[in-house]
Formats: C-alpha cells, sequence, structure tokens
C-alpha cells in the first residue's frame, strides 16, 4: 500500500472532491479511462485505452515505473494481462476511486472507492506505476 509521500498534484483539491462524488454511480464498464478524465474535469480521455494512455505518458517521460508514493490526485496504472490495461485515481490514505472492482453484476460499471492494493488481489493485475493528469487538448 502507498504510503502518502508524494505530495499533493496540482488541481487534486478540486479532483479529489469530484472523485469521491462520483463513488457509487454507475455506468463507467470498462471505462476507466474516461471515468479518470472525469475527475480531472474532462469529458474523455483522448485515448483508447488506459494502456495506450500509460505508453504515451511513457513515451513522454511523464511515467514514474512502478512508484508506489503516487501524490494525491496521480492517475495510477496496471497492467490487467489484456490489451487495454486500467488505469484508477489516487486520491490519498492509500485509496483509489475506480470503475469495476466492486460489481456485484457484470457490467455495472459501478464507481468505487477501494484499497490501492485491490486491483492486484482482487484482480491479478500487475501494478505499473503512475503518471500525473496529461491529456490531448483535441
Amino acid at each position: 500500500m502507498p504510503t502518502d509521500h508524494g505530495g499533493r498534484l496540482p488541481g487534486a483539491d478540486e479532483a479529489v472532491p469530484r472523485a469521491l462524488r462520483l463513488v457509487g454511480s454507475h455506468g463507467y464498464y470498462q471505462l476507466c479511462a474516461r471515468l479518470a478524465a472525469n475527475i480531472w474535469g474532462r469529458p474523455r480521455a483522448g485515448y483508447f485505452s488506459a494502456a495506450e494512455q500509460w505508453r504515451h505518458m511513457i513515451a513522454t517521460s511523464q511515467a514514474h515505473l512502478r512508484d508506489r508514493q503516487p501524490p494525491t490526485g496521480a492517475l495510477v496504472f496496471w497492467d490487467t494481462g489484456g490489451p487495454y490495461g486500467h488505469v484508477a485515481t489516487y486520491v490519498g490514505n492509500g485509496r483509489i476511486v475506480s470503475n469495476d472492482i466492486g460489481d456485484s453484476v457484470p457490467g455495472e460499471g459501478g464507481v468505487y472507492l477501494v484499497d490501492f492494493g485491490v486491483i492486484e488481489s482482487k484482480w491479478g493485475a500487475t501494478y505499473l506505476g503512475w503518471a500525473p493528469p496529461s491529456y490531448p487538448t483535441t
């Protein structure tokens, strides 16, 4: 579980409350990148998948590979073993806001506040690292 040594990203004071307001909502089935973008006030991510977004973060030197001390507000990424990956938003105190992880019915697309490690323990995903929110302007 991460410890909060990474500080807060600029804009986190607006993004984190927005993330927490989305907890309990639905409609984000397999739309993790859109959820993260919405948390940061964007209508869409501008990437086909979380995996594509992570590759962009690496290519632009914004990725913090395997760093388990993300700042509050950071986008945190996992390899899920499939082509799309997963992204969630770190809201501090070892917690993330993520979609789908607590769904009792497949396709529900729920938004949940969960411990950082749940993505690995429940889905068997591999943590990749974190990056600041960075979105195309188009």
